[in-house]
């Protein structure tokens, strides 16, 4: 892929119709430089070449939903909508290679602005020729095949955050998707997909026998949890970003506001900490209410009956007791006590006749009319609970807690949310009343929204980790069940039929998918170490470079066959790094896309820079973009990048105009063309 034109209509910092026209590449020269102080518009640049080629997909959406209308309704030029204007648009030229063929394309990409909304409007030409809508769909489809999102974005490099994102937990994970992309070895995974589609239709999964669709459907299930722990997994990376990119800007507005003369930000700190403790008092005391309120509140008001169900469960359990031990008493024990003592007493009445029976008798209804529960009337008294113990001892509790239930400390609990709500708003007037002008009020304001975002960024990542655990809990029960069943459709030796030839198909596709890793990977590793060794100040620096075909980590060894760890390289020696494994991948690809570097040379000292311009940047790809500030491309290593120059710009952002100005020359001097 080579971008032709690129031009941006009030969007973003550019106000106006501004172009960018980039010719084709003349001999050896393969370099688009464009120079531009902070604040010109370089990001605005590379975000409207994705936004011009991906639309929605540039955010992750599929289709132009509400959050994407407000991203473009907020990057809108706000000089142009001061001015009534109510279009803004981005379009690019470039052309594709389809099976060798070069296809020239067009997009036009134009948003309408309106009182309520955004509505976007698209156009897309091929060779001249405008496409249809059947045709713009096989485009995405064919593009979103070769140069999908993710692929660009690992494709272009910052300078600034570069080792951020080597050393982040999802390096291996995004070098893996960037790579299977590459080489088309993706394209494995989707047929093992349509087989399991297969098997799953109505009239093919019927025939399977239990243990097969048992099977297909755990196979089915974890490709579906796969796909979903990889997005959250990307989303928490993501969120991870967002967090720190919205506290860097949270620590600029708190020194900007203690410049300004506002409180110390020490102060407000500890003043909004104080305002957090009570808030999160208030919470608390505000969830006991409402637990009183659902647990004891429907007792309190009925106290009486719940008394009245106490008093019932203890004379069951006295009446049960008293009925148990009458039972073991009257059969067995009491029988043999009087046969055992008869043989050694002799009992008479008082007329001296033999009354050992009728004594016994007497003992008995003596006895047992004592054991009688007090205040329970036998005649009239029934079981209505039959309670076991815990349940028992539930009840007691709760009457316990009903009948020691203080109404003060309810009193005593919105009087204390009282207190706190006063002093809320007391140390929230101390923070305002410390502004002394409207633009440190301004700044609060800022302040407190990016506080709040980062609480909510806060909470998303915690709640997207939580899901991601039980995501990887169930796929680890999935995988489990799956080795269970395969067991046993292995013992049960069925005859070959759809199924077997379907699970045959996929393992031979996953063997080829791992030779072809394993190739592709074996060329990938002989590259870098040939470009990072000769980038390296310190020349042969790596031994060994091992990138593993399963989990994509890689393993490191210098000249003494000791490991060398990622974390382990300087800035500058992580952005070789990276900068020669892109190297390696396009060129055992033979992919040609467009390679962006941002911030080039900002971490690098001067003999990595050399080596970069002398040997890396000729050969890195036909087009490469360079976005530079005039302190990292200076004039001397501007004369040493001259011969490799194809087109330059710098950008001069105009203030009395508010335009930026792009002139078709660098800093110094323009390069003939």
């Amino acid at each position: 892929m080579q971008i032709n034109q690129l031009t941006i209509t009030n969007f973003g910092i550019y106000y106006g119709r501004n172009e960018f026209v980039f010719g084709n590449k003349k001999g050896r020269a393969n370099i688009i430089l464009i120079g531009g102080e902070n604040g010109t518009g370089k990001t605005t640049f590379l975000s409207a070449i994705k936004l011009a080629l991906y639309g929605p997909l540039f955010l992750g959406y599929k289709s132009a939903n509400a959050k994407y209308i407000d991203f473009i309704k907020d990057k809108i030029n706000i000089y142009s909508r001061a001015e009534g204007n109510k279009m803004a648009g981005v379009e690019i030229d470039f052309t594709l290679y389809n099976n060798g063929e070069p296809e020239n394309y067009h997009i036009i990409r134009q948003w309408e602005l309106t009182k309520e909304t955004v509505k976007e409007h698209l156009q897309i030409s091929r060779n001249g020729i405008s496409l249809t809508d059947n045709q713009i769909e096989e485009f995405y489809h064919f593009l979103r095949r070769n140069l999908p999102p993710s692929l660009f974005d690992f494709l272009f490099f910052d300078g600034e955050r570069v080792q951020q994102y080597v050393l982040d937990s999802q390096f291996e994970q995004n070098v893996k998707e960037a790579f299977m992309t590459l080489f088309n070895l993706d394209l494995f995974d989707t047929l093992k997909e349509d087989l399991l589609k297969y098997l799953k239709q109505d009239n093919i999964f019927t025939s399977l026998t239990q243990e097969q669709k048992e099977y297909t459907q755990i196979e089915y299930d974890l490709r579906n949890q796969e796909n979903v722990i990889r997005n959250l997994e990307k989303r928490i990376a993501e969120l991870k970003e967002q967090a720190k990119d919205v506290q860097v800007k949270i620590q600029e507005l708190e020194r900007e506001f203690s410049n300004k003369g506002g409180m110390i930000a020490r102060e407000r700190e500890t003043l909004n900490e104080q305002v957090f403790l009570m808030e999160q008092e208030k919470k608390q005391i505000t969830e006991k209410i409402k637990e009183t309120a659902a647990e004891l509140l429907p007792f309190l008001i009925t106290q009486k009956l719940l008394q009245q169900t106490v008093t019932q469960i203890d004379a069951e359990e006295r009446v049960e007791r008293y009925n148990t031990l009458k039972e073991e008493l009257n059969n067995e024990t009491l029988p043999l006590l009087f046969k055992e003592l008869s043989c050694h007493f002799r009992i008479t009445d008082l007329d001296g006749k033999e009354a050992t029976s009728s004594f016994a008798e007497a003992m008995k209804e003596k006895l047992f009319q004592s054991m009688k529960p007090v205040g329970v009337n036998f005649d009239r008294f029934q079981f209505i609970h039959r309670m076991n113990s815990e349940q028992k001892q539930a009840i007691r509790g709760l009457f316990k807690q009903v009948r020691h239930f203080d109404g003060k400390l309810v009193d005593e609990w919105f009087a204390r949310i009282q207190h706190l709500t006063d002093e809320i708003y007391t140390v929230k007037k101390r923070i305002e009343h410390s502004l002394t002008d409207e633009s440190l009020k301004d700044i609060v304001n800022k302040l407190n929204e990016h506080t709040r975002l980062h609480e909510q960024i806060k909470y998303e990542i915690e709640a997207n980790t939580a899901k991601l655990f039980e995501a990887q809990k169930f796929y680890q029960e999935l995988m489990t069940k799956k080795e269970k069943v395969q067991k046993r459709i292995r013992q049960a030796r069925k005859d070959e039929n759809i199924f077997e030839l379907c699970q045959k198909l996929s393992r031979v596709l996953s063997r080829y998918q791992e030779e072809q890793v394993k190739k592709y990977l074996g060329t990938v590793e002989r590259y870098f170490l040939q470009m990072f060794n000769s980038l390296m100040r310190k020349g042969q620096f790596l031994n060994s470079f091992r990138i593993d075909p399963q989990t994509f980590e890689i393993t490191m060894l210098n000249y003494s066959n000791k490991p060398i760890f990622k974390h382990s390289l300087s800035a500058g020696e992580t952005q070789l790094f990276f900068l020669s494994l892109l190297w390696a991948l396009l060129k055992t690809s033979k992919r040609q896309v467009p390679f962006v570097l941002d911030t080039l040379f900002g971490r690098l000292d001067r003999t990595h820079k050399e080596n970069l311009i002398q040997k890396y940047l000729p050969v890195v790809a036909n087009q490469v973009i360079i976005l530079s500030t005039n302190t990292e491309v200076d004039e001397y290593y501007y004369n040493q990048m001259k011969p490799y120059i194809q087109r330059e710009f710098s950008l001069h952002y105009d203030r009395n105009s508010n335009r930026v100005r792009i002139n078709d020359y660098y800093f110094f001097q323009k390069v003939g063309i």
